[in-house]
């Protein structure tokens, strides 16, 4: 019985997610160049030879997971809580999502529109 009450608590308590943090795109800005993003994923989040950043490709508290514990430590350098509070990521989160996307939109593109035959 005892070991059901657990189970249960914690199904209900894992259940849970926490809502993202509340990010200020403009002090994510001035964040992305204090700890040089831009070095290798462009000022725009789009260019650079890393990972494109612009528009960001998951959510908040999947990005502050990454950040902490990348797949690839040699390319994309951990950032512990202790270096840098959840608060600046989720900071420099909302400053991603704040760029407007400098690539074209596929239905301003001829070639890609004769591909698909829109043309």
């Amino acid at each position: 019985m005892i070991r059901i009450f657990f189970a249960v608590a914690l199904l209900i308590g894992g259940s849970q997610a926490e809502p993202p943090l509340e990010g200020d795109a403009e002090n994510g800005k001035t964040l992305y160049k204090q700890y040089t993003c831009y070095g290798c994923h462009g000022y725009t989040g789009e260019t650079g030879f890393a990972t494109r950043l612009n528009p960001p490709r998951m959510r908040q508290g999947r990005f502050i997971t990454y950040l902490r514990n990348p797949t690839n430590p040699t390319r994309m350098p951990p950032y512990q809580q202790s270096e840098v509070s959840d608060q600046k990521l989720a900071n420099i989160y909302a400053y991603l999502r704040s760029l407007p996307s400098a690539s074209p939109d596929a239905e301003s593109i001829p070639l890609l529109q004769a591909i698909l035959g829109k043309q």
